[in-house]
């Protein structure tokens, strides 16, 4: 998938209300992928765990955003955390 269309996933997430049900096929032709990617995003944590409904993994737009937004927010706060460790290094 390229750049351009990573950036327009989340954007075509964010304009659905937060309860709007994804099933594994609807998220992946969002994504511009195969299921099996979808799948293997949620082992790696790059998704959250999907719940059953009617037999099939499914999400909520809101979920997945929810889901992003924290990993980022994670990931904002380790580089903060290695900027002070090596910021004590050089001092």
């Amino acid at each position: 998938m390229s750049e351009d269309r990573a950036g327009l996933c989340i954007d075509e997430l964010a304009r659905w209300p937060a309860g709007t049900l994804l099933d594994e096929q609807r998220l992946a032709d969002v994504f511009d992928c195969h299921t099996a990617t979808v799948k293997r995003a949620v082992k790696r944590g790059e998704l959250p765990a999907p719940v059953r409904m009617f037999g099939r993994p499914c999400w909520t737009a809101g979920a997945i955003i929810r889901h992003v937004e924290a990993r980022l927010e994670a990931a904002q706060q380790e580089a903060e955390r290695e900027a002070a460790r090596l910021g004590k290094i050089g001092a």
